[in-house]
């Protein structure tokens, strides 16, 4: 029995470097003030993305960060103003920090801006939610499904495995939206007139409008 004794032992060694760095919780709070007109600048690596627009002169971010302790320590959650523009990096690497690998923060966000907020969302596996923002809307997400409603000026959207839904446009948008390995879907009022430019590899286009194809 004196072997088996011995290979447990080396198991639990061997194990003691996962049990140490499971992954621990925080969340994050923060209130920045945003002018009208002014442009919100999204970075996150892994984790859902909700955004949604109400009538405030301020960004209220509520964010839920997920790794190891010495990952949360090392890689910050960076949010910036400068002028009219808000930057939130929610993978913001110490200078001094060499780890390579497992060097990302899960962070998922519930983000609310003013109204008529400009939108620029760079994200990697993440799904993102967008509802009640009237301003211009850059999305792109790797890995991910994009959802945008009440989008009443430009929208581009691009993502790579993941679908694209556009729901309830008001005013008359111009969309422009890609994906691959993915499906589009747009559906708008009766009365709304919008400018669709699509590209889609390995997937379908869903239209609830009449379409002129040019």
């Amino acid at each position: 029995m004196r072997p088996v004794r011995l290979t447990l032992a080396a198991l639990l060694v061997l194990l003691l470097p996962v049990l140490v760095l499971a992954d621990e919780t925080e969340r994050v709070h923060r209130v920045v003030a945003l002018g009208p007109g002014g442009t919100l600048v999204l970075h996150n690596f892994s984790g859902a993305v909700r955004i949604v627009g109400a009538d405030v002169g301020e960004v209220t971010i509520d964010a839920v960060r997920t790794a190891a302790r010495d990952r949360l320590d090392h890689i910050k959650l960076d949010i910036q103003t400068s002028g009219s523009t808000v930057t939130i990096d929610a993978n913001k690497k110490d200078s001094d920090w060499t780890e390579r690998n497992n060097n990302v923060v899960k962070t998922e966000f519930d983000i609310q801006v003013p109204r008529g907020t400009a939108l620029d969302v760079d994200v990697f596996s993440s799904d993102v939610r967008v509802r009640g923002v009237s301003g211009r809307q850059s999305i792109k997400t790797f890995s991910g499904d994009a959802e945008v409603q009440d989008a009443a000026a430009r929208l581009a959207c691009k993502t790579f495995s993941g679908s694209v839904a556009v729901r309830m446009v008001s005013g008359n948008p111009d969309l422009d939206l890609e994906t691959f390995s993915g499906a589009i879907d747009v559906r708008v009022p009766d009365n709304a007139r919008a400018s669709l430019a699509f590209d889609s590899f390995s997937g379908k286009l869903t239209a609830e409008m009449p379409l002129t194809l040019q």
